[in-house]
């Protein structure tokens, strides 16, 4: 198996995990009578406490997770400052818009990567994987354009989120090369989850919640900010982070149909086209990829 196609196989795993964080999220949301804060401090903590006893518990997990915060505290400590952004913004705009207008315009990240990479880290497309990027990009443009469905403030709390989730994104790749990703992941979510544990007590906010809301929010997060981020974080190792970024175009698909299944929402002759181009586009960047070893 070459390189490349390990790395995009992650990618897939990332995908399908994170539709999944998004339906659950989305579904919290309409179910209960919840705010983004508490909606973050019991899916981070929630999580978070989930994992204590694997990393904790054993004396293999222990060492890893401490040589991690030894040798990348600083980038830890970052990317864990991003991640308080990046999420509570995105929680607010998928509370505001729902989960499919919210994941379409989340996917302006990869375009944000783009330009990091290709300034800082000298990355390079080929002219079919560009071409196949516009295209996919078009895709989401076309289905963005839809009257009625997203509010300026959505949109741009959504915009600024998959800046900052692109900047993670960067400065991981750039910096992180060398990380255990699963001690990186637990570390990195239990310093978030410190942040909003504050915010939460600080604004007044702390309300308990019933124990299915509990429970959703905390299973949404072991996906979204463990599993998901194993799948992701594991990926930079094998591919350049535009690349990278710009397969996660495919997102919308998934979040699409599951928001229509579950929760009716339309599915437009002008959504359908958006999504073909997306998966038409995403075809051609991954077909007949030339052998990295």
């Amino acid at each position: 198996m070459t390189n490349e196609r390990k790395g995009y196989e992650l990618l897939l795993g990332n995908i399908a995990v994170l539709t999944v964080f998004y339906l659950l999220l989305d579904f919290s949301f309409r179910q209960w009578d919840i705010n983004v804060a508490q909606a973050m401090f019991w899916g981070w903590s929630g999580a978070s406490l989930l994992a204590l006893p694997f990393f904790l518990g054993f004396k293999r997990s222990r060492k890893n997770v401490y040589h991690e915060w030894k040798l990348h505290k600083k980038l830890i400590l970052g990317l864990a400052v991003i991640s308080v952004l990046a999420s509570g913004l995105l929680a607010w705009g998928i509370s505001l818009a729902g989960s499919g207008p919210a994941v379409l315009l989340e996917s302006l990240q990869p375009v944000f990567v783009c330009i990091l990479g290709i300034s800082f880290l000298a990355e390079r497309f080929t002219r079919r994987e560009l071409l196949s990027a516009i295209v996919m990009l078009a895709g989401i443009v076309f289905i963005g354009t839809m009257k009625s469905e997203v509010s300026p403030l959505a949109a741009i709390i959504i915009t600024i989120s998959s800046f900052f989730y692109a900047l993670h994104s960067f400065l991981f790749k750039r910096y992180g090369k060398d990380t255990h990703v699963f001690s990186f992941a637990f570390i990195r979510a239990c310093i978030v989850t410190l942040f909003f544990t504050i915010l939460i007590f600080v604004t007044g906010k702390f309300k308990v919640l019933p124990l299915l809301a509990i429970g959703t929010l905390t299973l949404t997060y072991v996906l979204g900010i463990l599993v998901s981020r194993y799948f992701f974080f594991k990926a930079h190792k094998y591919l350049e982070v535009s690349k990278l970024n710009i397969f996660l175009m495919l997102q919308p698909v998934g979040v699409l149909i599951g928001a229509f299944l579950l929760f009716g929402d339309s599915i437009s002759e002008q959504k359908i086209v958006g999504v073909l181009l997306i998966l038409g586009g995403g075809y051609f960047f991954v077909k007949n990829r030339p052998i990295i070893k």
